[in-house]
């Protein structure tokens, strides 16, 4: 019966800190949507990396049409107290350029490929998707529809 109880409470403890997270999460997508609201030609995108026993990552990326990245802020960690850090390193890079030297970390002098760190997964995945949204909506926009 204690066990049942232990179980209970790590689970409405584990639903707080979610809770804090998502809320921490929201407010910091506001801020940085806020900063590029007046203009256009910018796109915002985030993903996540879970995993089950290591730390997971959460990336946000800003990105004009150009695929050039103007803003990058990762959450890398366990803990709900982590926060958002801006990563300059991938500010003004091409998205391309990116997930190249994202792949080439991924495999090693061998040829070998490796499991990428959390942060790294989801950079990629994030990149990615910036480069697949932002090449369909310019498709868009060549086919005479409204941009």
């Amino acid at each position: 019966m204690k066990f049942v109880f232990i179980l209970c409470f790590l689970l409405v403890v584990q639903y707080v800190f979610t809770f804090i997270q998502v809320r921490y999460y929201r407010k910091s997508m506001s801020t940085i949507v806020s900063a590029y609201r007046e203009k256009k030609g910018y796109y915002l995108f985030s993903g996540t990396e879970r995993r089950k026993f290591r730390p997971g990552a959460i990336v946000m990326i800003v990105v004009d049409r150009n695929y050039i990245i103007q803003e990058c802020y990762v959450i890398n960690g366990f803990s709900i107290l982590s926060k958002f850090k801006e990563i300059s390193k991938y500010k003004g890079q091409h998205i391309g350029t990116v997930l190249d030297a994202l792949q080439e970390y991924k495999t090693n002098q061998k040829g070998n490929d490796r499991r990428l760190p959390a942060l790294h997964t989801a950079l990629s995945k994030v990149a990615e998707n910036a480069l697949l949204s932002i090449s369909a909506k310019k498709s868009l926009c060549f086919n005479g529809k409204e941009c």
